[in-house]
C-alpha cells in the first residue's frame, strides 16, 4: 500500500497576523451590526425613538472612523499577512459610508 505523500507544502515564513487588523475588523463588524438593529428598532417604532440612540449611532460612526484608521495602518505593517487587513478595510469603509449615508439621508429629509 503506497502512501501518497505530499512534500514541499510547508512554508516557512517569519510573516504574522496584524492585531491591528483584527481590532479595526471587529469594531467594523460591531458598528455595522448596531447599525442593523439600530435600522430595526426604528421601523418597530415607527420612527419616534429617543436621541440616544442618535448619540449611540454617532458614537458608532466615530467607532468606524477609528475602524478606518487602524486598517490603513494594519496594512502598511511589513511582514505581515494581508488579508485580514483587506477584510478590515473593506468592512470599516462600508461602516462609515452606511452610518454617513443615513444620517445624510436623516438631515436631508
Amino acid at each position: 500500500m503506497a502512501r501518497n505523500r505530499r512534500r514541499g507544502q510547508y512554508k516557512f515564513t517569519e510573516k504574522t497576523n496584524s492585531k491591528k487588523a483584527f481590532v479595526s475588523l471587529g469594531i467594523a463588524l460591531f458598528s455595522i451590526f448596531l447599525y442593523v438593529i439600530f435600522v430595526m428598532l426604528s421601523f418597530m417604532g415607527a420612527g419616534t425613538l429617543s436621541t440616544y440612540y442618535g448619540s449611540a449611532g454617532i458614537v458608532a460612526l466615530l467607532g468606524g472612523i477609528c475602524a478606518v484608521v487602524l486598517a490603513i495602518q494594519s496594512m502598511m505593517e511589513e511582514d505581515s499577512f494581508k488579508k485580514y487587513p483587506r477584510l478590515a478595510t473593506f468592512f470599516s469603509i462600508i461602516s462609515v459610508l452606511i452610518w454617513i449615508i443615513t444620517y445624510g439621508i436623516g438631515f436631508v429629509i
